[in-house]
C-alpha cells in the first residue's frame, strides 16, 4: 500500500508523522514523508522523503508569539507559507497517487487531491480541534465559556477554517472533485491525558500518542549534573519571546529557593541563559536534550504545553507546570489540571521567583497521580492502532467494525 504523510507546523506537529511514517515503512508499506525544514531530514530513513517549502519555525524566531503580530503579517508572511505547501502537497499526490493519504489539519488541499486520485483521506488531528463534543471546547477557545457551549464552540473553528478555504474550492473545481473533507480523523493522543469522548462520531479515533522513542547515552557531565538531585527541568522548545533572559533569572531562583538544581534548556529562545547561569553549579544549561533519556532523572518539570512535550512528561512519570505561550499550549494546561494531572498554567509573563516556587510545589504534590498515568500510558500502542485502521480502511473495512 502507498502512504503520503504531510504535515505544517512545528516540531511538535511534525514528530508523531516521522513517528508513523516509520511505523508504516516497518510494517510493508511504500511510505512517502513530506514535512517543511522544521523538521530535520533523516538520510538513512526506510521512507522516502519530500521536502515542503517554507517553515514555520523561522516564522516564529521571526515575529516572535504576538498573535497581533501575527495577524498583521498574515497576508505577506503566512499566506506564502500556506499556499507553497499546498501546492507541494498536491503535486506529490497527483504524482505518487497514494491509496491513503495522511495529513495536518491546516493542509485543507490534502483531502480534496487525495479523493481526485482516488485514494482515502485521513485527517490527523494532532489535538482534538475539529470534531464537535460536549465535553470540551477546542484549543483557542476561552475557558470562561460555560461548558454547555462546547459542542457550539466548534462552529467558531470551522468558521476560522472556511475563512481560508478559497484553495480547496479552487483546486476542487480545477480537479472535478465533489468530496473534499476526510473520511476518517485519527486522534494521536493519549487517552490517559484525554477521555475519548463519547459523543464522537465513529469515524473520528483517539489511537494514543504517536512517537519513538530516541534514547543516547547521558554524557559525563550531564550524568554527573542529574545523579545527584533533585533537579528541575525548564525548557520551552521552540517558542521565544523577549523575557528569555529574566525568566531564565526567575527559574533559577525558584529552584533554589526550594533547594533544588536546575536544567536550564534554553531551546530558540524562551530561556536566555546569563554568564552567572553557565558558572553556577546547580546550573546546567543545555540548547536542546532528548527527553526520553533525561526525564527519568528529573523530578519536576516546567515547559510551554506544547503535545509532545505534555505527553513526553506524564509518560516519564514527571510531575509538571505549563507556562504556555500560544496555540493550543494553554488548553493543554487546562485539560492537564481538569484530569488532575497538573496545577494551573503560569503566565508566561511571571517573572516573579516566588510565585513559580509556589507553582513547582503544587506539581510535586501531582507525583503520585503522574506516575500511576505514566503506567497507563506504558500499555498503549498508538502507533499500531492507527496502522491497524488504515490498512482496514483501504482494505474497504470499517477500521472500527468487526469484518
Amino acid at each position: 500500500m502507498k502512504i503520503y504523510l504531510a504535515t505544517l507546523g512545528s516540531r511538535g506537529d511534525n514528530e508523531p508523522f516521522r513517528a508513523l511514517a516509520l511505523e508504516a515503512a516497518s510494517a510493508g508499506h511504500d511510505v512517502y514523508f513530506a514535512h517543511t525544514e522544521d523538521l530535520p531530514s533523516s538520510a538513512d530513513a526506510a521512507y522516502t522523503e519530500l521536502l515542503l517549502r517554507g517553515s514555520l519555525g523561522k516564522v516564529v524566531a521571526k515575529q516572535g508569539v504576538s498573535i497581533l503580530r501575527a495577524l498583521a503579517n498574515y497576508r505577506s508572511v503566512m499566506t506564502p507559507l500556506v499556499e507553497g505547501v499546498y501546492a507541494d502537497t498536491t503535486a506529490h499526490i497527483q504524482d505518487i497517487r497514494p491509496d491513503v493519504v495522511v495529513y495536518h489539519p491546516t493542509i485543507l488541499t490534502a483531502a480534496t487531491a487525495t479523493h481526485a486520485v482516488g485514494g482515502i483521506a485521513v485527517m490527523a488531528e494532532i489535538v482534538p480541534i475539529t470534531t464537535p463534543t460536549s465535553e470540551f471546547a477546542p484549543p483557542g477557545i476561552p475557558s470562561s465559556l460555560p461548558s454547555s457551549w462546547n459542542t457550539s464552540s466548534y462552529r467558531l473553528i470551522a468558521a476560522g477554517i472556511a475563512a481560508f478555504g478559497g484553495a480547496r474550492k479552487k483546486l476542487a473545481k480545477d480537479l472535478g472533485v465533489i468530496r473534499t473533507g476526510h473520511d476518517l480523523s485519527l486522534v494521536p493522543v493519549s487517552p490517559t491525558l484525554i477521555s475519548p469522548p463519547t459523543d464522537w462520531p465513529k469515524d473520528t479515533v483517539m489511537t494514543g500518542q504517536w512517537f519513538i522513542p530516541e534514547r543516547e547515552e547521558l554524557d559525563e557531565q550531564l550524568r554527573a549534573f542529574l545523579e545527584f538531585g533533585p533537579v528541575l527541568y525548564a525548557g520551552f522548545g521552540s517558542m521565544r519571546d523577549t523575557r528569555g533572559l529574566a525568566r531564565a533569572h526567575a527559574i533559577v531562583s525558584a529552584a533554589r529557593s526550594l533547594g533544588m538544581k536546575t536544567l536550564l534548556v534554553t531551546g530558540s529562545g524562551g530561556l536566555v541563559a546569563a554568564k552567572e547561569h553557565t558558572l553556577a553549579s546547580d546550573v546546567l544549561v543545555r540548547e536542546t536534550v532528548t527527553h526520553t533519556t533525561v526525564l527519568p532523572h528529573i523530578d519536576v518539570a516546567l515547559h510551554h504545553g506544547g503535545a509532545g512535550t505534555v505527553h513526553a512528561m506524564v509518560r516519564a512519570g514527571v510531575p509538571s507546570v505549563i507556562m504556555p505561550f500560544l496555540g493550543d499550549q494553554p488548553w493543554w494546561a487546562q485539560r492537564l489540571h481538569a484530569m488532575h494531572l497538573g496545577p494551573p498554567a503560569l503566565s508566561r509573563t511571571t517573572t516573579r521567583y516566588q510565585t513559580i516556587a509556589n507553582s513547582l510545589l503544587q506539581a510535586k504534590s501531582y507525583s503520585d497521580v503522574v506516575k500511576v498515568a505514566a503506567l497507563k500510558m506504558a500499555t498503549e500502542d498508538g502507533l499500531a492502532r492507527a496502522i491497524e485502521i488504515i490498512e482496514s480502511a483501504e482494505a474497504g473495512i470499517h477500521p472500527l467494525k468487526p469484518a
